[in-house]
């Protein structure tokens, strides 16, 4: 349970920045924005120059991007420094691929599939220079999609001198989500929000991707409850990092809908749960109350 709580937040990181790359300038302050390419099905791929750019915070480096006929390429890796990652089933390091045009809303991603025959690569970042902010490294690596069996094989992928932020985007205006931690006001700086695989991912956390409150529940969800988190099935999830790379599960609680509108993209709902570690090697609980969300997706 933990590894997949660690696998599905990873990749709402992927694909939620997707949707914030419009909202955020990534060109460094010399005008260079860098390249971000690849050969997709043996097909070339290029990010366009206005959606494209990396984030290296919360103990992670993402790295986005989306062409001009809307296809989506990121990747998450598990640390801040250069070096070879691997993408497998066994990883938190993750890269996903998905078509914003298309009708079918499902996502390729590095870590689907039984083993490594049918997903999975590597990543290697040769240098980060910090005075300029930028990143540079290759990739390679297949992508699957379990709900049908279909693969994507990315190669030659490059990223040269993309510029990076140090921080995570700030919540778009009218975007908020707050909750009671322990009897403490909380109050997310950064939401993210994505439709992965037909289930709805929504992510609130500090600037820097400390003190994180994920819930995880079905795309098509009706307004109305209560709805119980279950971590054990999955349906509906609720995850709440007090740390960076620390997950603690919801055990137990709520979640009411107060409306979910997917013309307009948006939903707003109330939550609250008690978070215990899935591994239960940890015996520290947090108690979420309070909680209220309101973000488009």
């Amino acid at each position: 349970m933990s590894r997949y709580l660690s696998h599905i937040v990873s990749v709402l990181v992927v694909l939620g920045l997707f949707s914030c790359r419009k909202e955020v300038s990534t060109e460094n302050p010399n005008g260079r924005n860098g390249t971000f390419m690849a050969q997709i099905d043996g097909t070339q791929w290029i990010a366009a120059d206005n959606q494209k750019g990396a984030t290296i915070a919360a103990g992670f480096i993402s790295i986005t991007g989306l062409s001009a006929d809307n296809k989506q390429l990121g990747i998450i890796l598990n640390d801040t420094v250069p070096g070879v990652y691997t993408l497998d089933q066994n990883t938190t390091s993750v890269a996903a691929y998905a078509n914003k045009d298309s009708a079918d809303l499902y996502a390729y991603t590095s870590n689907q599939g039984s083993d490594t025959s049918q997903a999975g690569g590597t990543v290697t970042v040769t240098a980060i220079d910090p005075v300029n902010k930028t990143i540079t490294g290759t990739f390679f690596f297949n992508a699957y999609r379990n709900v049908d069996g279909k693969e994507k094989k990315i190669t030659e992928g490059v990223f040269y001198k993309l510029p990076y932020s140090s921080s995570l985007p700030e919540a778009n205006k009218g975007d908020t989500m707050h909750a009671v931690i322990d009897g403490q006001n909380w109050m997310a700086r950064s939401i993210l929000a994505s439709n992965f695989s037909n289930t709805l991912v929504i992510n609130g956390s500090a600037l820097n991707g400390a003190q994180a409150i994920t819930l995880i529940l079905p795309f098509d969800i009706a307004p109305g409850g209560p709805y119980m988190f279950d971590n054990m099935q999955f349906t509906y999830t609720g995850v709440y990092s007090p740390v960076i790379n620390s997950t603690f599960g919801a055990a137990s609680g709520t979640l009411n809908i107060l409306e979910n509108d997917p013309t307009a993209g948006r939903i707003r709902g109330n939550f609250e749960f008690l978070a215990t570690d899935p591994t239960f090697q940890d015996p520290k609980t947090y108690q979420l109350s309070s909680g209220y969300f309101s973000v488009q997706y």
